[in-house]
């Protein structure tokens, strides 16, 4: 409007003007003579033209330089927009909403990852995330409604690159209605914006969420900030503890080297790592594990000190508690065998550098497995309590007494004791545990087998001294148990052969060097041989015939029991199919049974296979038990002694007298057979003690409807004694001597038919 104005008040100037100049001539021209008035009429309209000429010529001079500087002005000011837009790094978008056409800058095109160039289509609002669309749509109606005063929303769009977060701002320009007719705005690339603010929220997450304390100061070492742990591990409220300095929390037990170190580490590599104790506000001194970093600005020069620390009291606590566990016995809280091996170690150097000596006692419980098995694991767990107890109450404040395994401990004493000293304190500790102890209203008697060794003369190292102890206990048990011995050399030598005949047992069992001797069982009625016993020896092809009571020690403890037991099982039978079919009056075969295959073997499955191999009625096998294997047997060994006398074997109860036989679960086990011990008949018929002991196992038996046979029988007046009392069976050397089948058959003569 301002143009069209502007021109039509020129032209209309020049009319005016000229009409003017023409009226004002023209009436000049005619107060003149014609023929002048025709020249000055030519000249008139000359004048007219160059003045006009002259007047156009300045003004559109004047036009055009307005123009010019109007136009540079303008580029100026586009220049000036441009380079503003270049350096805010944004875009310029203009959408005229009439057409629906939309203006978007080269910068623009670049964020929307679109083409530099073509238009961009009105559906731009499917460049966008689905999830930010709505958003974007339900602002920009906003806007356009006139409920916002400027448009602003940020968005996610997919480009090639890869996602980017889109910031777009705007404002609408309206009519006189106040209707938008145009949208013209401004988009920036913000994502990495986007990611700092996140980067920034989880940080600020981290620093009040996380379970470390954490404080920033500044360079003056004033604490600026503190985080939600900081407090609750400290003590202290935020407002306590800004303003001030860290030293407010300082324990006072680090020195100021301490100190001095940790800064010259700090400022030479930026961070200090290490334990430190402080204070907390109510005084408690504690550890902490602290990290300190230095923080710089942009330009590289120190600006915070962030401290992040975690409280390892706890830490410590528990590593105390995994180091008690990992050394003590949690029972009965004594030292186990990995700190008295420590102990034991450090008290032999600390010998040899004094020239001095120790003593160790190794301690063994005697029956302890009956315990467990008749009362129960609980009342095994109490006694041990109370037998630690006791022995503690005879050591001294350097002694150590700690528990091996399940009913073994090993008392070391840290001084220089004499052989006489390690006895006499060996004989308390017996006395104290044979009081009797009271077990859930059970009262309990116990003993224990002790064995004694002494540094140096015993052993070089603390593995050798405690290996001979044991040693010299397992001597002690030999000898009857409740006792003690010393260690002695022949104890090493025995060791070694016990060692030696262990491996050479494997092999007497892979190449068969096990013989089956027997010894004949006499019907003291009849006065004839029925039955014998079957019992195994071992012809050692260097050592010859080695006994019995060496090897099945040995074997027991190598775990060869039960290929020991199923071989004489295998053997007497076939030997007594043998001798039956030959004729001989021999109607059973007595085999022992170890506890050891009752509990690990398959005792049942090996019976009935060897009866129905060679043919035998079951009633021609016995298998005798000793009775001290009785009394230990659970529920599953008395099944299992139901099974076989179900089939139809014969079951013996040998070393009758022996033990600790109950007579309610005697009478409740299937046995048909009493074995009186060797002990009992050995001093007979001189011993009236021993006349009466045998004298009442004969009547129980006969009582208990059980058949009673007598070992270690040697002299005629023994047999005639037993005899007299009623004992039905004899067995010993009186008759023969454990013997080869076929020297038995000697003894047995010619068998009744070919």
């Amino acid at each position: 409007m301002r143009s069209s104005a502007g021109a039509l008040t020129v032209a209309l100037s020049y009319v005016v003007m000229a009409t003017a100049w023409i009226l004002f001539s023209d009436s000049l021209l005619q107060l003149l003579d014609p023929a002048l008035q025709a020249r000055l009429q030519s000249i008139k309209g000359t004048a007219f033209v160059l003045v006009t000429g002259t007047g156009l010529y300045f003004l559109v001079r004047y036009h055009l330089r307005r123009r010019r500087q109007h136009e540079e002005a303008l580029r100026r000011s586009q220049e000036r927009f441009n380079l503003a837009l270049i350096g805010g790094n944004d875009g310029l978008w203009d959408w005229d909403i009439a057409s629906g056409e939309m203006y978007v800058s080269l910068r623009g095109r670049e964020i929307l990852g679109l083409a530099q160039q073509g238009a961009l289509l009105p559906d731009w609002l499917e460049l966008l995330y689905p999830e930010d669309r709505e958003l974007a749509r339900r602002e920009l109606v906003r806007h356009l409604r006139g409920d916002s005063e400027r448009l602003d929303v940020s968005y996610r769009i997919s480009r090639q690159d890869g996602n980017r977060w889109i910031q777009v701002g705007g404002k609408a320009v309206r009519d006189e209605s106040g209707r938008a007719v145009r949208l013209v705005g401004m988009l920036r690339d913000v994502t990495e914006q986007i990611d700092r603010e996140q980067r920034l929220r989880q940080a600020g997450v981290m620093f009040d969420c996380t379970s470390e304390g954490m404080l920033i100061c500044d360079v003056d070492q004033t604490i600026l900030d503190v985080n939600n742990a900081f407090c609750k591990i400290t003590g202290y409220e935020p407002s306590e503890v800004i303003g001030r300095q860290p030293r407010m929390l300082a324990s006072g037990r680090h020195d100021r080297t301490f100190y001095r170190q940790l800064w010259q580490q700090l400022h030479a590599t930026g961070r200090w790592s290490g334990e430190v104790w402080n204070r907390r506000k109510n005084g408690e001194i504690y550890p902490q594990w602290q990290n300190i970093i230095s923080v710089k600005d942009h330009r590289g020069e120190l600006s915070h000190y962030v401290a992040v620390f975690a409280d390892m009291s706890v830490i410590k606590r528990n590593q105390q508690e995994i180091d008690y566990l990992a050394h003590h016995d949690p029972l009965t809280k004594l030292p186990n065998r990995l700190l008295l091996n420590e102990r034991l170690s450090t008290a032999i150097a600390r010998s040899r550098r004094q020239e001095g000596g120790l003593g160790l006692l190794f301690i063994d419980l005697d029956r302890f497995k009956g315990v467990n098995d008749s009362l129960g694991h609980s009342a095994g767990d109490q006694l041990l309590q109370l037998v630690a107890q006791r022995v503690l109450q005879v050591c001294e404040e350097s002694d150590t007494l700690a528990r091996l395994s399940s009913d073994e401990f090993a008392l070391l004493l840290e001084r220089d004791v004499s052989a006489s000293q390690m006895g006499k304190l060996a004989e308390r500790i017996l006395r104290l545990l044979q009081k009797p102890f009271e077990l859930s209203g059970q009262v309990l008697h116990m003993s224990a087998s002790i064995g004694l060794a002494l540094f140096p003369q015993d052993g070089r190292d603390g593995a050798e001294l405690l290996k001979n102890a044991d040693s010299a206990m397992s001597l002690a048990k030999q000898r009857g148990r409740n006792g003690y011995a010393f260690y002695t050399q022949e104890l090493t030598e025995l060791a070694r052969r016990r060692l030696s005949l262990e491996t050479d047992l494997h092999e007497a069992i892979r190449y068969n060097q096990l013989r089956v001797y027997y010894q004949l069982q006499k019907d003291l009625r009849s006065d004839c041989f029925v039955s014998l016993e079957a019992l195994v020896r071992w012809q050692h092809p260097t050592q010859g015939l080695v006994a019995p009571n060496e090897f099945l020690p040995v074997a027991r403890n190598a775990g060869l029991m039960s290929d020991i037991d199923e071989y004489v099982l295998n053997e007497a039978c076939r030997q007594l199919r043998s001798w039956m079919d030959a004729g001989y009056p021999l109607k059973t075969v007595a085999v022992n049974m170890s506890g050891y295959w009752m509990e690990r073997g398959d005792v049942f499955g090996s019976v009935s296979t060897v009866l129905r191999r060679y043919g035998l009625p079951a009633e021609c096998l016995e298998l005798e038990v000793t009775e001290d294997e009785v009394m230990h047997f659970n529920a599953a060994g008395v099944q299992l002694l139901d099974r076989l006398s179900e089939l139809g074997v014969g079951l013996a109860i040998d070393d009758f007298g022996t033990g600790y036989s109950s007579l309610l679960r005697l009478k409740r086990m299937p046995v048909n057979k009493l074995k009186i011990d060797r002990g009992f008949v050995s001093d007979l018929p001189g011993s009236d003690s021993d006349s009466a002991m045998a004298r009442a196992i004969i009547a129980l038996g006969k009582s208990l409807q059980l058949k009673v046979i007598a070992e270690g029988v040697e002299t005629e007046e023994q047999e005639a004694l037993l005899r007299g009392l009623g004992c039905d069976m004899g067995q010993g050397y009186l008759f023969n001597r454990p013997l080869p089948a076929d020297e038995i058959e000697k003894l047995l003569g010619e068998p009744a038919h070919d």
